[in-house]
């Protein structure tokens, strides 16, 4: 790929700071959970929850809801510098200081609520099955999974952005002769008001069952041409023929196995180890989750380099049907452009962080099949 002041500059610049961010996530949360751990206020939040209700469920409730209110302390400088002020100091962010906290909040609240309902069946099922917990543990896991994949798009996407019809005739028409190719009802093409809160540009294969669908975003109608439009759902249509999502289902629910495995094997002994009763105290929950982010982050490559295989099949795909590398290589710089994509980022880096090949990569395959 040619150089340019895209590829050096901005770009180079907003995803500096976005890596830099990264880091600062991925050791600062194992350092707040280590905070709970080595002193004592996982301690005090049990104490004062026992000191409220005798009530195993309600123990839970509320040490849950001190846990989570300890973790967004920390939670919201770090979100809003990244969600809100570099968004903005880099030309992409459409939100206002209120939007962006309303929409911080709303999902807020639907993560604590979603954790709270999972941390409660959890500990049931601790206390109730102490050797057989982290099996039961992990088919419910499996199954609210499989539930929120389904119901992802109906119900939590509106909560955010409103879905609309595709309304370009010339697209539309593209869009219909593609999916009537592949078998994928028209009315499973979506339009989606994402420039509400952003200026980048995305598409997504999202749903199970009845409730999948391919999503374009308003600001990808809105400056892509009905040729690179087709190629991005031709990708989309892609990830439908080969059942990605049912295979990144499944690849999660081998990782959440191991996770709760070792978690089994390891959660007691550790919680006496730092003064806990054993798993089925509700303080020991930072250990938990320390060894559930241990499991994910040592699998954090192995999982993305999979997603990427997908993406480049994906790709692939696209290339095939379409015929057009000239415009799949305009539709990738485009994307590269309006999302500040590094085109070349560091190997390592992209091995370890980037579920996506990066865009350098993808416009030269393109090439390559061209040629």
């Amino acid at each position: 790929m040619n150089e340019s002041p895209y590829s050096l500059g901005k770009a180079k610049q907003y995803q500096k700071k976005r890596q830099k961010l990264s880091l600062i996530h991925l050791f600062l949360t194992p350092a707040i959970l280590c905070g709970l751990i080595l002193t004592p206020l996982s301690g005090w939040f049990r104490d004062y929850a026992l000191s409220v209700t005798t009530s195993g469920c309600l123990v839970v409730t509320l040490y849950f809801a001190l846990f989570s209110l300890y973790m967004l302390i920390f939670d919201i400088p770090s979100a809003f510098y990244s969600g809100f002020i570099l968004e903005r100091r880099f030309g992409l962010s459409n939100h206002t200081p209120l939007s962006w906290g309303l929409d911080f909040l709303k999902k807020s609240v639907l993560s604590f609520l979603v954790s709270w309902l999972l941390i409660e069946v959890l500990y049931f099922l601790i206390r109730q099955f102490p050797h057989q917990w982290w099996i039961f543990a992990w088919a419910g896991f499996s199954f609210a999974s499989c539930v929120l994949g389904k119901i992802f798009p109906v119900f939590i996407v509106p909560l955010f952005y409103k879905y609309g019809k595709v309304e370009n005739d010339l697209v539309r028409e593209k869009i219909f002769k593609l999916a009537a190719r592949f078998s994928l009802p028209l009315e499973n093409v979506y339009s989606l008001n994402l420039s509400r809160t952003t200026k980048k540009a995305n598409a997504a294969f999202m749903g199970l069952g009845k409730t999948k669908r391919v999503v374009l975003s308003d600001t990808l109608l809105s400056h892509f041409t009905a040729e690179e439009i087709e190629t991005v759902v031709a990708h989309e249509i892609g990830h439908f023929k080969h059942r990605d999502i049912w295979k990144q289902l499944a690849l999660g629910m081998l990782t959440s196995l191991l996770a709760f495995r070792l978690a089994y094997k390891s959660l007691d002994p550790a919680a006496r180890f730092f003064g806990f009763e054993g798993a089925q105290d509700v303080a020991s929950l930072p250990l938990l989750f320390l060894i559930f982010y241990g499991v994910y982050l040592i699998l954090t490559p192995l999982q993305n380099g999979i997603s990427r295989i997908f993406e480049r099949a994906a790709d692939r795909f696209a290339l095939e049907v379409c015929k057009q590398p000239g415009t799949f290589i305009s539709c990738m710089t485009k994307l590269g452009e309006v999302n500040l994509s590094d085109p070349e980022p560091h190997p390592l880096w992209e091995w370890f962080f980037y579920d996506h090949p990066a865009i350098g990569k993808r416009i030269k395959m393109a090439e390559q099949w061209k040629e």
